[in-house]
């Protein structure tokens, strides 16, 4: 009997990991960082040691205790021969955002990941801009224990040795440059890349779909099991620039009669009206025509369709819009999936410091006669848009502008450690004298907290009253919500389906 496994998310909203089993062979359904258990313990300068492995994480019960993880992450004083070793013959990424993807590179090299082009090429830049091991999702640095430690565990002895590479399954093609992409790295350290694969290649029946979502490539799947078919949404919304990805999935998913659709609700419940793409669009591009001096725009790393909505805004404005290195190489990679070149009508942002990262330089060489120097801003700031965050602000003491607008064109804050971000960023900005478009400081209960404005941005998941839509229109027999806070909320509206409520590390037989 086909059995479904909510390891994560299932009263949360991310981290999915979620396995499911048919017939003794199973696939995993994302396997990304719970970033609200992980803030539970953790902080910016306070986080789980990478020459521990998988130790801190598996005991912060962090991640699950399977015996599926990399030989070389697993010290000697963590012993998983007790714990269960899962047939997980592939695992499906629905897209780049960490608490979808997060985990990948603690799973077996051998395990591959399903994804569609777009989100292979955005996890293998990631790898290569150097972000922390247990995001290591194309490949991986190999570990070794310490000789004096077994339970410490280093690279060093592998530093000549080239990163080994995770084969990803691509639903859909695979073009010659993002192959080309897939070989290479910018490190000097070499790379012994693992293979593109095709769907057909894959020992399971498995279909995916695009949706719409705050993330170019971000997609669904089916599986087809002993029961039927199993459909899961990923993250979705049904409101953005690609809306007819959804409404097509929708359809095609339908027409499987599925037997189980699990899906998102991190939305559930919520009551305020839904805000479209297009509104963002015109919202931002009011608040940029009436500055005449500079602009700074704010929003979620790898919101590429906010990017291009920023980049219509400034082209509208008579402005050029400036990119980081880190931003333009992911935009690099993102032209080896999709075949289309952002970065002629951006700019990149010279910033001032001492050395550079491989793939800093490996930018500035490729791009050499687009960089842009803060004292070329600092003297025309009305000829810009500036793409920088709150982590960003440092580099205004460069540019030293003289008044402007910041719009704020991303998330709310949902903890404690983000309201006080804002109140730092909000000091950045009083500092510069920009006027502040988004959001503004209030006092509630006695203390200044950040109040977001209607307009400046569109979530990346469905409304309510869309997640109940999507489910009718869908049809299946069970629904098993995920991803939300407010799983209660499907049993409540849906009548003429059977919803069953996980329960995190339980299995689910269907």
């Amino acid at each position: 009997m086909p059995s479904i496994t909510i390891f994560d998310g299932a009263r949360s909203i991310g981290g999915n990991k979620i396995f499911l089993e048919s017939e003794g062979r199973g696939i995993l359904l994302d396997f990304g960082i719970n970033y609200k258990k992980m803030y539970d313990f953790y902080e910016e300068f306070l986080s789980p040691r990478p020459a521990r492995g998988v130790h801190d994480l598996l005991h912060m019960n962090l991640i699950p205790w399977i015996n599926n993880y990399r030989p070389d992450l697993i010290p000697c004083d963590v012993d998983l021969s007790r714990m269960p070793r899962l047939n997980i013959e592939a695992v499906f990424i629905s897209h780049a955002h960490l608490d979808h993807a997060g985990n990948l590179g603690l799973l077996d090299l051998g395990i591959p990941a399903i994804a569609t082009s777009t989100t292979a090429a955005i996890l293998k830049a990631m790898n290569d801009c150097g972000l922390s091991f247990n995001a290591e999702a194309a490949y991986s640095a190999p570990r070794e224990a310490f000789p004096d430690d077994a339970r410490v565990l280093n690279t060093s002895h592998w530093r000549k040795a080239p990163y080994i590479g995770r084969d990803f399954v691509i639903a859909g093609d695979a073009n010659s440059e993002l192959a080309n992409f897939w070989q290479r790295c910018p490190s000097s350290r070499g790379l012994d890349a693992g293979r593109l694969k095709t769907l057909d290649e894959l020992d399971l029946e498995v279909r995916v779909w695009e949706v719409d979502h705050s993330i170019y490539g971000a997609a669904a799947c089916a599986v087809e099991t002993s029961a039927g078919w199993v459909v899961y949404t990923g993250d979705i919304r049904a409101h953005g620039t690609f809306k007819e990805k959804t409404e097509r999935f929708i359809k095609e998913a339908k027409a499987l009669a599925p037997q189980v659709l699990i899906i998102e609700g991190t939305r559930a419940g919520a009551e305020e009206p839904q805000v479209s793409e297009r509104e963002v669009y015109e919202t931002c591009l009011e608040a940029t025509l009436e500055e005449k001096r500079l602009v700074v725009a704010d929003f979620s790393p790898r919101n590429f369709e906010r990017l291009d909505t920023f980049a219509r805004i400034a082209k509208e404005a008579g402005r050029e819009l400036v990119v980081l290195a880190k931003d333009a190489y992911l935009l690099d990679a993102l032209r080896c999936a999709q075949c289309v070149d952002r970065m002629d009508e951006l700019l990149i942002y010279r910033d001032l410091k001492a050395s550079r990262y491989a793939y800093e330089k490996e930018v500035h060489t490729k791009y050499e006669d687009k960089l842009v120097d803060p004292s070329e801003i600092a003297a025309s700031p009305e000829s810009y848009i500036l793409c920088f965050s709150f982590w960003d602000m440092k580099h205004l003491l460069d540019i030293k502008p003289e008044g402007g607008t910041y719009i704020y064109s991303s998330s709310e804050a949902y903890t404690e450690e983000q309201v006080i971000d804002f109140l730092r960023l909000y000091n950045w900005l009083k500092f510069f004298n920009l006027e502040v478009r988004g959001f503004e400081i209030v006092e509630k209960n006695g203390k200044p907290v950040p109040e977001f404005q209607r307009g400046y941005h569109a979530s990346g998941h469905a409304s309510g009253e869309e997640i109940i839509r999507m489910v009718e229109e869908i049809e299946p027999k069970v629904v098993v919500p995920v991803h939300t806070e407010r799983p209660e909320f499907f049993a409540e509206r849906l009548e003429e389906v059977r919803v069953v409520l996980p329960v995190e590390g339980e299995k689910l037989c269907i």
